[in-house]
């Protein structure tokens, strides 16, 4: 059994942090500390910015991208060519594919 060296706040967060992809629990741990010791600049920004993402970001019912609006930006400008589509395995590399043709 570890022993706990901070408050169940901070554990939890470290906790939460740690399942983020690339984060391990040291990474975690790195993470929160560091947030925690930039919280006006870092931790309550990032924060607020998480509570909004939660209750605003939607799946794209015609193409599944994340966005705030749906159908999302993708599938409503103007200038895409509608009878072509692509197949992707992610959201990730549909970001990588509009980044590289921007």
């Amino acid at each position: 059994m570890s022993k706990r060296i901070a408050g169940p706040e901070i554990e939890r967060l470290i906790q939460l942090l740690a399942k983020v992809p690339g984060l391990g629990p040291r990474s975690a741990r790195r993470a929160a500390l560091h947030l925690i010791k930039k919280k006006e600049q870092l931790l309550s920004p990032l924060a607020a910015a998480m509570a909004e993402a939660a209750d605003k970001v939607r799946i794209c019912s015609t193409c599944g991208n994340v966005d705030t609006s749906d159908p999302c930006m993708i599938c409503t400008d103007p200038r895409r060519d509608a009878g072509t589509i692509i197949v992707v395995e992610d959201v990730s590399d549909l970001w990588a594919l509009e980044r590289a043709a921007a």
